[in-house]
């Protein structure tokens, strides 16, 4: 008889949402990986074939902590060539939304909204490529009540940029990577050494 009680494998989760319905169909061919550019350029430890293998293995853990599930952009590059015509990037992120519906976060750095700052124009919104950012309502300690600001999903963020390249207040940042302050400090930094070079 059926337990009814028993939580559903990491696998009937992971067929459970749209896109990730394809996970038991792979062949486990390799053709995605060779297409990715997240693999060939950014890391090496990417692997789809290796994430579906924990998935079928109900290797939850594995699953949740491997850079494979939060490194995939979605750019669907590896499609036109499976054999299987599978969306490996609907897999990879259904894996990625049941890690963060388990309390899971992004390991890497993303963008983040300084509240205190932002106009809600909406230009970070239009630019993601990732549909990250939404404007949201929200209470803000001394500034009001029920404000409008940009808000970051840092599971679907990829830290490419493009959000902070494009806000004319400043109030969006890749903080552990890139900041005006960084900037600047370097900037300055530069013009020491320079005059100190002059001095010489």
């Amino acid at each position: 008889m059926e337990n009814k009680d028993k939580p559903l494998s990491l696998v009937d989760q992971v067929k459970a949402i749209p896109g990730g319905e394809f996970v038991s169909v792979c062949f486990s061919c390799g053709t995605c990986t060779s297409r990715c550019l997240v693999q060939q350029k950014l890391e090496k430890a990417y692997n789809p074939r290796r994430m579906i293998k924990m998935v079928m293995m109900d290797m939850r853990e594995e699953a949740f902590e491997s850079l494979t599930t939060w490194l995939c952009s979605s750019c669907d590059l590896c499609y036109p060539a499976c054999p299987q015509e599978i969306h490996i990037s609907g897999v990879i992120t259904a894996v990625k939304k049941i890690a963060v519906e388990s309390g899971r976060s992004n390991p890497f750095s993303t963008a983040q909204v300084n509240e205190k700052t932002c106009v809600a124009c909406g230009l970070c919104m239009e630019v993601c490529p990732y549909e990250a950012i939404t404007l949201i309502e929200k209470s803000i300690p001394n500034r009001g009540k029920n404000l409008t600001v940009a808000s970051v999903d840092s599971a679907k963020c990829m830290a490419c940029g493009l959000c902070s390249s494009v806000c004319r207040s400043n109030s969006i940042e890749l903080t552990e990577t890139y900041t005006d302050k960084m900037v600047v400090d370097s900037i300055s930094g530069w013009l020491t050494r320079k005059a100190a070079g002059s001095r010489a």
